[in-house]
């Protein structure tokens, strides 16, 4: 699971035709409050609002240059935005909108489970409004993905460049330190914005919990953010493992979570967990028991991939007049 693609291969293509494009929804809440920047990013202007629609490359919104390349792709079908309707519309050409409103993991939720019920028994990948991944990264990523199905969930971590340069404007966010194989020297990462997941399989309420807790902690540090999630689940784990009892099961939710949950933590902190052990902690915490008894030869997967687009989202004014830039150049055509 923790293997690098091999960039010298060159890009992969559009998936062949035996391939099922997967169902995506686009998250394109409407987050009043700017991102709180870490000290690394001091002196930058963060964006705050409706980034999809208010953000505008060559004078179209971000979220129609977002939904092109993903349908260019051929990897993604049908493609949803969740967000709300007041701002997106009731649809944007063949993408319906899903129309919520609330935090972070109440608009996951509300879009997930209108996306099971229209495409029931399929995995669902997510993305969010405020990247523009180039064509030839989803290729090669989502190679990745098609090679290894079927999979409970699917989260490549992003390789930072060798050169910090090659960040540009993004250099502020947060990295993290991942070995490839015990033993290994560690890779720096970024965080990559494509998950693809079996809802069928997951903890789907502890999901879209942690979700908000942790869009709300993002760039905060790793025990920071353990602390919070912790401390607001506890309630919630107990009552689970409470019905579990009254059911006449092993109540044993609230020791899984929380023993993975911090030994993940401060493997991740100390740069010595491995894609494989991250992998197998995340499915422990969000797969349920169940599933994971009926399919003991399905995994998670955290491959260590090449694709510098899917990992720089754009947070602050710096980074929007960068991607412009780097649009003019190209013949984007960019205003």
């Amino acid at each position: 699971m923790g293997t690098r693609n091999d960039s010298s291969k060159g890009p992969a293509g559009p998936p062949p035709a035996t391939r099922r494009p997967i169902p995506l929804i686009v998250l394109a809440g409407s987050d009043p409050h700017p991102v709180i920047l870490p000290e690394s990013g001091a002196g930058l202007h963060p964006l705050k609002g409706p980034k999809g629609i208010q953000l505008k490359i060559g004078g179209r919104p971000l979220i129609d240059l977002l939904i092109e390349r993903l349908e260019v792709s051929g990897h993604f079908a049908p493609i949803f935005i969740a967000g709300p309707a007041s701002v997106y519309g009731e649809s944007r050409g063949r993408v319906t909108v899903i129309d919520t409103h609330g935090s972070f993991g109440r608009n996951v939720e509300n879009a997930v489970e209108a996306v099971a019920r229209v495409c029931p028994s399929r995995p669902v990948a997510l993305t969010t409004c405020d990247i523009l991944p180039e064509v030839e990264e989803l290729h090669s990523l989502m190679e990745d993905y098609y090679q290894h199905a079927p999979l409970d969930f699917w989260f490549p971590a992003i390789l930072a460049p060798e050169r910090e340069q090659e960040l540009g404007a993004s250099a502020w966010k947060p990295r993290y330190r991942v070995a490839p194989a015990p033993g290994r020297e560690p890779e720096t990462l970024l965080p990559g914005h494509l998950l693809v997941a079996d809802p069928a399989c997951v903890r789907r309420s502890l999901i879209y919990r942690c979700f908000t807790l942790a869009y709300a902690t993002r760039n905060r540090s790793i025990l920071y953010r353990l602390g919070l999630l912790t401390s607001r689940l506890i309630p919630w784990l107990l009552w689970e493992d409470v019905k579990l009892l009254v059911r006449g099961r092993l109540p044993a939710v609230t020791v899984t979570v929380l023993l993975n949950g911090v030994l993940f933590a401060f493997h991740l902190r100390g740069g010595t967990v491995t894609p494989d052990e991250v992998a197998e902690r995340l499915r422990r915490i969000f797969v349920s028991f169940r599933h994971r008894r009926r399919f003991p030869d399905r995994r998670g997967r955290i491959p260590l991939l090449h694709g510098l687009s899917l990992a720089k989202d754009l947070d602050t004014e710096e980074e929007v007049r960068e991607i412009v830039r780097e649009l003019r150049r190209e013949g984007g055509g960019a205003g």
